[in-house]
């Protein structure tokens, strides 16, 4: 999996040149891959983006990570005309160019053969399958062992994320090619302007912490990709990442131990339930996590008094109570909050962040055995 983050220009300033050093430095001691940056942003002139470009390069190249910048077509157009332009940035050390709107086949070639670069990196977003395929084609005239990548679009306004059926149409275009795809996953130590909302691929994703987003990605959309998109991250961001892969990528086998702490009254029966084994079931929505073990067990008839019923809160663990009938004794674990049901206990919460990872992992067949600690 390609682990990369961003670092766009700015004014350079003592500031700026730490801040880049560190966020490289930081990238390679949490084992990312790659940095990404831009020389297309029309708050700047060409010629500064360029000298951002560099200083970061550079930085990038100290530590072995592979470079991969963003170039618009009025901005390739400048810098094929501009030999003096051309020349600087052949001095540059990277790997690939990001195609974005605007360019030609002609200046692809050209850049290429201009260049000591290892390849393209294209739009993931925006091609039908037609499309794609004429662009593969297209690429494998340029040069034989040319590398070409995909990227999903980052969107910086509410309500202009892709969707989840259309980000995997979009894959499924690719699919034969197998060609790495990037998501954007957002960030919010530092979130980047204008607007700060955080720069995300999927809509659903905006405000979500990293651990979700991630999981998701890696669960459901076959993740071979993934750009922090946002600039700047905390050390406590990278962290997350770096754990929430690890618990991603890890062999769970056998029963999985899950930590819970159990809120005050709750009944000897109801604990009963929890503390049994439990599978998940398939079909369960991605707001709830239903237990098959304890919904076969609710349909012998497992009376549940009604008691704590509030606010479902990520995390917590509930029991349905004899309010819903045949559901009596079904418990769920709450992925994402929902408000209080008077038919629903609130009777335990995960303790570990980590574990809940471990949860959505459940369509892999696991058994999980929840465990009582003291709170």
């Amino acid at each position: 999996m390609i682990k990369c983050v961003a670092i766009y220009p700015n004014h350079i300033t003592e500031d700026y040149i730490r801040k880049v050093k560190e966020s490289v430095s930081r990238a390679y001691h949490h084992h990312f891959d790659e940095i990404f940056t831009t020389i297309h942003l029309p708050e700047y002139t060409l010629e500064e983006q360029m000298e951002c470009f560099c200083l970061i390069a550079k930085e990038a190249k100290q530590y072995g990570l592979e470079v991969t910048v963003d170039i618009g077509g009025l901005y390739i157009t400048q810098i094929l005309n501009d030999e003096e332009k051309l020349e600087f940035l052949k001095k540059i050390p990277f790997d690939f160019i990001r195609l974005d709107y605007g360019y030609d086949a002609k200046q692809v070639v050209n850049l290429y053969e201009q260049l000591d670069i290892r390849g393209f990196v294209f739009n993931a977003s925006i091609y039908s399958q037609m499309e794609v395929d004429e662009i593969m084609t297209f690429f494998k005239t340029v040069a034989p062992n040319i590398e070409i990548r995909a990227c999903h679009n980052f969107y910086i306004r509410e309500t202009t994320g892709i969707d989840g059926e259309y980000a995997l149409r979009q894959d499924s275009y690719l699919k034969q090619y197998k060609v790495p795809i990037y998501y954007c996953v957002p960030s919010y130590s530092n979130p980047r302007g204008p607007l700060h909302l955080g720069l995300c691929t999927l809509e659903k994703h905006r405000n979500q912490s990293i651990r979700n987003v991630l999981a998701d990605l890696y669960l459901n959309y076959n993740l071979t990709a993934f750009m922090m998109a946002d600039e700047w991250l905390s050390e406590a961001e990278y962290k997350e990442v770096e754990e929430t892969l690890d618990v991603l990528t890890s062999e769970l086998s056998g029963e999985v131990a899950i930590d819970v702490e159990f809120f005050p009254n709750v009944s000897k029966e109801e604990k009963d339930i929890v503390l049994k084994n439990h599978t998940f079931r398939n079909d369960s929505p991605g707001q709830f996590l239903r237990s098959q073990s304890s919904r076969q067990m609710a349909e012998f008839g497992c009376v549940i008094e009604k008691n704590h019923t509030v606010l479902r809160e990520e995390g917590m663990i509930t029991i349905d109570n004899k309010m819903n009938k045949r559901y009596s004794g079904e418990l769920q674990v709450i992925m994402k909050e929902a408000c209080e049901d008077e038919g629903v206990n609130v009777v335990a919460k995960i303790v570990y962040a980590n574990d809940l990872l471990k949860l959505m992992r459940f369509r892999e067949g696991i058994s999980y055995r929840f465990r009582e600690v003291e709170s």
